[in-house]
């Protein structure tokens, strides 16, 4: 049979637990300690005098605990109190509790315990049991139903300090030889260590320099790559304009999958026509472009290398002329094969790789809109019929075709048409408007009043009244 707390509360739930703070299971004849007691977190005050507990356990969780009563019980220990931080009272009486040394350096733990039991315990028959106690545990006020008194406070700081002279000396044990190693073994060893020694030596004092990198004389140039590259990437609006015909990686990556959807594993030249015909018309909503010349697909084009703007002239000749002949180097167009053979096939990927490079405008801002509001309403219709996965797709769709839309004026692509439309204000002027003020007589009251005017309007600012003396 074991302690179990809900004995002690009404509505045996997790809340009314969590809020007792008292449990009494006295004289149940019980000899554990249910693990409930976990729930509990509120605990102070435990009875559990009369049963048949031998140790005391499951209570690790409920430092809470001020009072402890278990008397009467079977306890050889007193070590499930550890954790009981804020102890106060402890009355352990009549159990089987042994070894004082071993019991005060438990109870010494407990700096708040003002009222301690432990009579008729093995314990309390060992000689001079009561003064050290009173010694090693002086926060101690009332021990065994007396009260400590300042003349055996006195008396234990006497005796019990000269008690462990007198005491017989431990008997230590003889340490066991160890392994008698030889000296070539002993050298070894030595020699081991300080090549260990030298290595971490030799590790901080790596560790403690610092290294740097100075750009000299002798620093390769600017690579004119990363000249282009920053001067086109770092600048938002070169960015953007440049992404206004070129699709961006990730749009590549969306249009590609899209195109295959839509075409064969292996495309004729007739196969291809249609599809460049398809894209110009329709284009790729899910990224909001289109193909602008559908056209010239098969045109022969001087596709411009990336970093073009920043070669020199001697660099642009000898990338599009050989140094042999000086003759324009004959650069294959990529669907060649097709133009050579109409019959011949060609795999879909290289197709959509070169479709790629061609100029893919976004489409304008009327045909954005009325896609846009054509897939809302279909998402309306979705989500009155529940479908949430067709939802998710078409806000995303129109989400992306948003941004498609507003991207350009990010960068204020459209401010050079507004300050074209009207001309621009001066800001170093200002208008002003000159009020002088009258005099007149009030014909109906016959008081003077002033009067402010401007052009032909004028403000009454208020009434003067003259008086004569």
């Amino acid at each position: 049979m074991e302690l179990d707390p809900y004995q002690c509360i009404a509505k045996k739930n997790r809340k009314y637990a969590s809020e007792c703070t008292e449990v009494h299971l006295a004289n149940q004849g019980a000899e554990s300690i249910s693990k409930k007691f976990e729930h509990f977190s509120s605990l102070e005050v435990i009875w559990f005098q009369g049963n048949r507990l031998s140790r005391v356990e499951n209570l690790e969780t409920n430092f809470r605990i001020r009072e402890v009563y278990i008397q009467n019980n079977r306890l050889v220990s007193l070590a499930g109190l550890k954790s009981f931080k804020f102890l106060r009272v402890l009355l352990a009486s009549g159990n089987q509790l042994r070894n004082l040394d071993k019991q005060l350096a438990l109870l010494s733990r407990f700096p708040f315990l003002k009222k301690l039991e432990l009579f008729d315990n093995p314990v309390a028959e060992e000689p001079d049991y009561r003064l050290r106690l009173i010694y090693h545990v002086p926060q101690v006020e009332l021990l065994d139903q007396h009260t400590v008194k300042g003349a055996e406070r006195l008396r234990a700081d006497e005796v019990v300090p000269n008690l462990d002279k007198v005491s017989a000396a431990k008997v230590e044990k003889p340490r066991p030889k160890g392994h008698q190693f030889s000296v070539l073994e002993r050298q070894c060893i030595h020699e081991a260590r300080s090549i260990q020694e030298r290595r971490r030596q030799a590790e901080e004092l790596s560790m403690s320099k610092s290294f740097h990198v100075a750009a000299g004389k002798d620093a390769p140039p600017d690579c004119k790559m990363f000249k282009a590259n920053r001067d086109r990437w770092m600048d938002p609006r070169k960015k953007i304009l440049h992404e206004t015909l070129r699709p961006t990686p990730w749009e590549c990556h969306e249009m590609r999958s899209f195109i295959e959807s839509k075409a064969k594993k292996e495309l004729t030249k007739a196969d291809v026509e249609a599809l460049a015909k398809e894209l110009g018309e329709t284009g790729v909503e899910e990224v909001g472009r289109f193909l602008k010349s559908p056209a010239a697909v098969f045109e022969e084009l001087a596709e411009q290398d990336e970093v073009e703007e920043g070669m020199t002239a001697l660099a642009r000749s000898l990338k599009f002329h050989t140094e042999s002949k000086g003759k324009v180097k004959a650069m294959p167009h990529a669907l060649d094969k097709l133009m050579q053979d109409a019959s011949a096939t060609m795999p879909v990927a290289e197709v959509i790789t070169w479709l790629l490079k061609l100029d893919w405008p976004r489409f304008d801002d009327e045909h954005l809109e009325r896609r846009i509001d054509k897939l809302f309403e279909d998402m309306r219709r979705a989500e009155f019929a529940g479908d949430k996965e067709t939802v998710g797709k078409l806000q995303t769709h129109a989400s992306r075709l948003e941004g498609a839309k507003t991207l350009k004026h990010h960068v204020e692509l459209n401010r050079k048409e507004i300050l074209r439309s009207a001309p621009k204000a001066r800001v170093d002027i200002f208008p002003q408007t000159f009020i002088r003020g009258k005099r007149q007589i009030d014909e109906a009251t016959g008081r003077i009043v002033l009067k402010v005017g401007m052009d032909t309007r004028s403000t009454s600012m208020g009434t003067m009244t003259v008086t004569t003396r």
